[in-house]
């Protein structure tokens, strides 16, 4: 039997009554190890024991999707992403509130006020209510499509070797 993710990172032997493989299988060795970093391994298996079983897959990815933002931003954690989302909301709004009232210029407030109610017609149209509290239920379904890792490659990898040098990697300056 293969380790888990959290035995091979910890370097133990994983038995078959293991609490982390179901959540931290064997290819996910670099999420349980920002888990680690983060929170700890016995915390970690304190904090899965102490939740009803149903829901230890969701505590789980909960607490490796805080620990990866942690790691990404080690000051603001998962706080700052949803402040750059709630910043991105607030923009975006703005930016449909500009437009509304650029259309409104041209058509006229009667025929803007008769598209936003044929728009708000369409059944897509009111999907989501942005101003609603949020319903969180929890599905397996759900929760199996749910990745919270979006592709993620560490700033240094973006970075392009200067264009122009010489063998040793220098770069040459331009003629003046």
């Amino acid at each position: 039997m293969t380790p888990c993710g959290a035995c091979k990172y910890q370097r133990r032997r994983c038995g078959a009554d293991c609490l982390m493989a179901p959540y931290f299988p064997a290819e996910s060795i670099q999420r349980f190890a920002y888990v680690h970093h983060v929170f700890g391994g016995g915390n970690v298996s304190n904090i899965l024991k102490s939740t009803k079983p149903e829901l230890r897959k969701w505590t789980a990815r909960a607490l490796t999707y805080q620990a990866e933002a942690r790691v990404r931003d080690p000051v603001h954690g998962c706080v700052g992403v949803i402040c750059e989302q709630e910043e991105s909301l607030r923009i975006l709004k703005e930016k449909l509130e500009k437009a509304k009232r650029e259309v409104a210029k041209y058509v006229g407030p009667e025929v803007m006020q008769k598209m936003i109610e044929q728009c708000s017609s369409y059944p897509h149209a009111n999907m989501v209510d942005l101003e609603a509290p949020l319903a969180i239920t929890i599905d397996d379904a759900d929760l199996s499509s749910w990745d919270p890792f979006p592709a993620w490659e560490p700033a240094f990898s973006r970075l392009q070797p200067p264009q122009g040098g010489d063998a040793k990697g220098e770069t040459i300056a331009p003629p003046s």
